[in-house]
């Protein structure tokens, strides 16, 4: 089931939170509990905010938060995500493909003009670009990092 998070799901998302750093590329920065919990608040309160949760025999076994913005450049608004993520045990279900397809319903009920999704934590890149292409995103660019 997908549904809405709440702020009573905050402590199951922020462990799913640092799940998801520690087997990311991210997991060579620092993680903090309180500010995943701060974000997760924020978004869940906010009017342009989401986080959306997916849950299999009442467990939250994903999530996925994203908001929506204007672009700098204009007053047309886009959506964007923070993050999707399926505890690794659970992946290969329906839950990642629900989840984003709820996100872009959102975005859509909402009046975005475009969607933006992107894939930097490292996991599963190929399969997760293959599950936003089925559910009609493009692929529009590409990102470079350095660490320093």
């Amino acid at each position: 089931m997908i549904r809405p998070a709440t702020k009573e799901d905050i402590p199951a998302l922020v462990l799913l939170g640092m799940r998801m750093h520690q087997e990311s590329r991210y997991r060579n920065f620092s993680f903090s509990a309180e500010k995943c919990r701060a974000l997760a608040e924020q978004l869940i309160d906010a009017c342009f905010g989401v986080v959306l949760v997916a849950e299999h025999d009442g467990q939250i076994i994903g999530w996925m938060g994203g908001g929506i913005a204007e672009q700098w450049f204009s007053s047309d608004r886009m959506a964007f995500e923070y993050g999707v993520f399926i505890d690794a045990e659970r992946r290969g279900a329906p839950a990642g493909y629900r989840l984003v397809k709820a996100f872009i319903a959102w975005a859509k009920e909402n009046g975005v003009r475009e969607i933006r999704m992107g894939i930097t934590t490292g996991i599963h890149e190929a399969r997760t670009g293959e599950l936003y292409q089925r559910l009609g995103l493009v692929r529009a660019g590409l990102l470079y990092s350095m660490e320093v």
